[in-house]
């Protein structure tokens, strides 16, 4: 079940990195970006998950892949940012910030979190799913990724229902997965409905 939702990670990975190419744009939130990227260097290397080879693996790939993103990020992620100031300096910026988050992830997941690090994961998603939403009435280019929509909320929503089975009495989880469903629906119902109205050729573009 994890290793089915890592796959659908994956492929919102690669569809990010094939927008960096094709539209220049960096198609996830930036903060987002840059909190994941400290889970991910966290997991992969630090707080590696005692799961087989195979879906270990999985937790690299995306470490691999996200590499790539945070190099987009570096050269398009300004162009979610609208104040100047922040736009200009948005490079340095990233440069201290990218750091700092890694160094308080790497403490929270190794102090308190659980095997596999879900508290921190379904947090950042939770962050990750609202800033979709932020980016998607953004100026500039409004709409979002229908493939991105679906493997985000499908592979999400897999690799929950792993966890609650494996934690069913954590209610902190449980509330996580309850939140990141219903935000990522909503995003999704914005996709289809309110998309076509903004901008049809980019809201179908995948």
């Amino acid at each position: 079940m994890f290793l089915f939702g890592a796959v659908l990670w994956i492929v919102v990975y690669v569809v990010t990195i094939r927008r960096l190419i094709t539209y220049k744009e960096l198609a996830i939130p930036f903060f987002a970006v840059t909190l994941n990227f400290g889970t991910e260097i966290t997991t992969a290397i630090f707080f590696v998950p005692d799961m087989g080879s195979v879906l270990v693996i999985a937790y690299w790939a995306w470490l691999v892949l996200d590499v790539f993103i945070v190099i987009g990020l570096f050269r398009y992620g300004n162009q979610q940012v609208h104040t100047p100031y922040f736009k200009e300096k948005f490079g340095l910026l990233m440069v201290a910030w990218i750091p700092l988050l890694f160094v308080v992830q790497y403490n929270f997941i190794l102090t308190y979190d659980l095997p596999m690090a879900p508290l921190n994961s379904f947090m950042i998603n939770l962050v990750m799913s609202t800033a979709f939403i932020y980016l998607f009435f953004s100026p500039g280019k409004a709409g979002g990724s229908k493939l991105i929509g679906w493997c985000k909320f499908v592979g999400t929503g897999v690799i929950g229902v792993m966890f609650f089975t494996k934690y069913p009495d954590n209610n902190a989880l449980t509330s996580l997965y309850i939140a990141v469903a219903l935000v990522d629906v909503y995003y999704l119902y914005l996709i289809y409905r309110v998309g076509p109205r903004l901008k049809p050729s980019y809201a179908d573009a995948i």
